[in-house]
Order: C-alpha cells, then structure tokens, then sequence
C-alpha cells in the first residue's frame, strides 16, 4: 500500500460534492459557529482568512468550524490576537452533534462542502 493509499483509508475524503443541508453534514468533532462583527477593513480581512482557514463559511461573517478542542483552541487565541477588544466582537457557540441534526434551514439555506487536499 502506498502512502496516498494509506492516508486515505484514515482519512477518507468527503463525499459530498458541492453543497448540502447543515443537518446532513457528519461532525467529526465538537461543532462550534463562529460569528464576528469587526470594525476595520484591515482586520476584518485578517479574521475572515483566519476563519477561512479553520472552518467553513455559511454567511458572510459566520463560520462553522469542526475542529477538535486543541486546534479550536488555537483557532480561537488567532482571532483573539487580531481583534481590537474596544471595537471589534467575536462569538463562539458550541453545537452537538444530535443539535446539528436538528438544525432548520429555509429557502436558499446551504452548508458549502470544504474539500481538503493534504499532499505528501
């Protein structure tokens, strides 16, 4: 078995193309829905490639992010490091498992699917 080979029966890719209903995605770990309001074009570009990079964007200035408690963790001092406490605000909300199965969306409501490539 080659290395790509074993990484991916570890590692399976998602199978879900495109876009699906955020009650139909798998959480692997502890899904948290972060949400922020920052005040300077600056900053905010900074947060938003941060989050893009941790999670998946459902609307402009949310993201769900599944991410076990020590990447979340870092994931959360990033932020905490770019933000101006005085102007800027940050929200974590922590969702279950079974809570994401009950998740209501209307209308044109859809969860983007997030490919990861890892290259050896």
């Amino acid at each position: 078995m080659n290395r790509v080979d074993e990484f991916t029966r570890y590692f399976p890719a998602d199978p879900t193309p495109g876009h699906s209903h955020p009650a139909e995605k798998e959480i692997r770990h502890m899904l948290h829905l972060v949400a922020y309001d920052i005040a300077n074009a600056k900053r905010l570009r900074l947060v938003a490639k941060t989050c893009e990079d941790f999670g998946v964007r459902v609307e402009y200035s949310v993201f769900e992010c599944d991410l076990p408690p020590a990447r979340f963790d870092t994931f959360w001092a990033e932020l905490n490091r770019l933000i101006d406490e005085t102007e800027d605000s940050l929200l974590a909300y922590r969702v279950c498992g079974e809570c994401v199965k009950k998740t209501l969306a209307s209308g044109t409501v859809v969860r983007p699917v997030k490919a990861m490539l890892y290259i050896l």
